[in-house]
């Protein structure tokens, strides 16, 4: 164990009052539980290991009146925790040490993660607002494909309807031909039948030059 310290009275009440830690409290606490060292955040366990062991030498104290052990002096002699009490002292001291680094590492991941979603969350924006503008372009584009091909499907309808009316006409047309054609070659029959039917042209003329009789003979 190690030798008993003198130690400022104020120092020793405010570990038994439990108040904040200064230096001079935790310079106290550091030595009575054999710490290396220790901060403000794990200071309230230490009160509580150190508050523990002084009443266990001191079982007085716990009947005096916070006034009243302020009387007993300016300075007081504290005894360190025995080997065992204080290596048990320091492994949760130790346990404290290392949640806090680990809170700490979490707590610089965690702003770390923030400025990088602040970061991305900056990059992004910007690319939120074109994929909204090219969203828009495209409906505009897709409404104007969409009268586009209705205006196609119109043309190439009235396109067919026309193609079907010159087809109705053309095959009027050679109909109509037909019967003109028919009619012609029947009236060139007839007027072949006609001629056939005439008088003969060519050949020797006639003795009465088809009168009837001498033309040069007779009465007149």
């Amino acid at each position: 164990m190690a030798e008993a310290k003198v130690f400022p009275m104020n120092a020793f009440v405010s570990v038994l009052r439990g108040e904040a830690a200064d230096q001079t409290q935790l310079d106290m606490l550091a030595y009575i539980t054999q710490a290396e060292t220790l901060d403000a955040d794990v200071a309230p366990v230490a009160q509580a290991l150190s508050k523990a062991w002084i009443y266990e030498q001191e079982p007085g104290l716990t009947k005096y009146a916070e006034g009243d052990i302020a009387k007993l002096g300016n300075q007081v002699k504290i005894e360190a925790l025995p080997a065992a009490e204080a290596a048990r002292a320091q492994a949760v001291l130790d346990i404290l040490a290392a949640l806090k680094e680990e809170n700490a590492t979490l707590k610089a991941e965690v702003e770390k993660l923030n400025d990088e979603k602040k970061a991305l969350a900056d990059k992004i924006s910007p690319l939120e607002a074109k994929v909204k503008t090219i969203d828009a372009a495209n409906a505009a584009g897709e409404q104007q494909v969409s009268v586009a091909t209705n205006k196609l499907n119109e043309m190439t309808q009235k396109l067919n309807d026309l193609m079907a009316e010159v087809e109705k006409v053309k095959s009027q047309g050679v109909v109509v031909a037909g019967v003109a054609g028919a009619a012609g070659a029947e009236g060139a029959a007839a007027d072949g039948a006609a001629m056939a039917d005439g008088p003969e042209v060519g050949g020797e003329p006639e003795p009465d030059f088809g009168l009837g009789g001498d033309a040069f003979g007779g009465d007149w």
